[in-house]
């Protein structure tokens, strides 16, 4: 009898000592912390635009983008408008204009400056520090020519 409860004893002792190295180890591998410890983010998906790009005077051909963009959420809480409308208006107007990227004849290194110009100039326009990253999940060049109806004038 003695040896079956010191075995009882001996079990629960390993399963509080193994419970306790789990929570700690569990403790001190946790991703650790910036500054902004309290900070929190929020990530909104926009829906997607058509912009037309315009060469030579005619229609050439149409950009489809969708964008994922986070936020301070406490920014957000104070912000009497949807910070999407701005990240899509500043989108349209980047992408329309086309002056630093070309859809065209497109680059792999400027999707990171479009992103990176489209947070700077949202914040700029919302003036505060609201749009922490924007990124794209989507952006797709169309030909006019590979669209229905696209031979027509």
């Amino acid at each position: 009898m003695m040896r079956l409860l010191l075995a009882g004893v001996w079990a629960s002792i390993v399963s509080l000592v193994a419970a306790f190295g789990v929570m700690h180890w569990q403790k001190s591998m946790a991703l650790p912390t910036s500054g902004d410890g309290d900070v929190k983010v929020e990530e909104y998906r926009t829906k997607a635009i058509n912009v037309p790009i315009i060469g030579a005077g005619t229609i050439q051909g149409y950009i489809v983008a969708q964008f994922v963009f986070t936020v301070d959420a406490t920014a957000l809480a104070k912000m009497p408008v949807d910070p999407e409308v701005y990240v899509l208006d500043e989108a349209f107007k980047t992408i329309y204009a086309g002056e630093q990227v070309n859809f065209q004849n497109m680059k792999k290194q400027d999707l990171p400056e479009l992103a990176k110009r489209l947070g700077d100039n949202v914040n700029k326009r919302l003036g505060l520090e609201m749009v922490r990253d924007v990124l794209i999940d989507q952006l797709s060049y169309i030909p006019k020519k590979d669209m229905r109806g696209g031979t027509k004038s």
